[in-house]
């Protein structure tokens, strides 16, 4: 983490020194102008040798100071070019390290197994179902897949806890979302998805965590990404209850939207799993009506 806000700092440092080379080289040119325009009045006034070998020797290390000055320049463009390519490699190799211990960390709980990568998928669909661009849709797969990367900071047996969540539980967990923002801050690559991360439990009528933000406050990533979430963690076996079925999870998040979901995201999500759901439900009532020996002809 630290080393890819390091890398970014210095991106950001190498083109500050660019922009003040570069005005080094426009100062530097004015003076060789400046310093011609002396040295062809100084020969035109008197033609003497003297003058005329002066002004050629302060041109001629004034250009001299421009090339090398231009040379250093071009020097720190391709530095800075391979250091903003670094900074991009280890930012990429942090958050795949980060994914693989998330994933590790689900694993070894069969009630959240694979959920990440599930509310990625979901949150993908549900933005291009909504129409957002190409690389908010990209982004919106790299929040769900993140989002949850402040539990690793909750106790296990909170989480591994069978019963209910109590009163005091529910406050430490509800520090996950801040957490993971702030894991997640120094990597430039994220930025646009940390609002995302930080503000997935915010509720349309202000009573989420953790600002207690409301309806178009909360930005719409953080509302697709609460849909999604919710709908996985519905359809999946908890320790304190069985699964929902997804027509019932459906109806669940309808009927706490507007006031708990965006009700849009919701809607986007239906049109997602809906159908494809029904299909199954047809196929399988059509394979047990011929499997069943009523369906057989006497």
């Amino acid at each position: 983490m630290r080393s890819g806000g390091r890398s970014s700092r210095q991106v950001l440092r190498r083109n500050r020194l660019l922009g003040e080379d570069r005005e080094i080289v426009r100062l530097v040119s004015f003076c060789v102008l400046g310093i011609a325009v002396v040295a062809a009045a100084m020969a035109i006034e008197g033609w003497h040798v003297t003058s005329l070998l002066l002004g050629a020797l302060i041109a001629m290390i004034a250009t001299i100071l421009v090339l090398r000055v231009a040379r250093t320049v071009r020097s720190l463009a391709t530095q800075s070019d391979l250091l903003r390519q670094s900074a991009a490699e280890a930012e990429e190799h942090y958050i795949n390290v980060l994914r693989r211990i998330l994933r590790f960390v689900e694993a070894r709980d069969k009630y959240t197994r694979g959920h990440s990568d599930r509310v990625a998928a979901l949150c993908e669909q549900i933005a291009r179902k909504m129409g957002l661009e190409e690389d908010r849709c990209a982004l919106m797969r790299q929040a769900g897949r993140l989002h949850d990367i402040g539990m690793l900071a909750i106790p296990e047996k909170i989480l591994s806890a069978r019963t209910r969540m109590g009163a005091e539980n529910f406050r430490v967990v509800q520090k996950h979302s801040e957490i993971g923002y702030q894991v997640l801050r120094p990597l430039d690559s994220l930025s646009r998805a940390l609002p995302a991360v930080r503000y997935h439990h915010e509720r349309m009528n202000g009573t989420g965590y953790p600002a207690g933000l409301a309806g178009e406050e909360i930005p719409l990533e953080a509302r697709i990404l609460a849909v999604a979430d919710a709908y996985d963690a519905m359809t999946r076996d908890r320790p304190h209850r069985p699964a929902m079925t997804p027509m019932d999870a459906l109806r669940e998040l309808q009927r706490c939207s507007p006031a708990g979901y965006d009700a849009e995201c919701v809607e986007a999500l239906a049109e997602i799993v809906h159908l494809p759901k029904l299909a199954e439900a047809f196929a399988a009532r059509s394979d047990a009506a011929r499997r069943s020996p009523l369906a057989v002809p006497p």
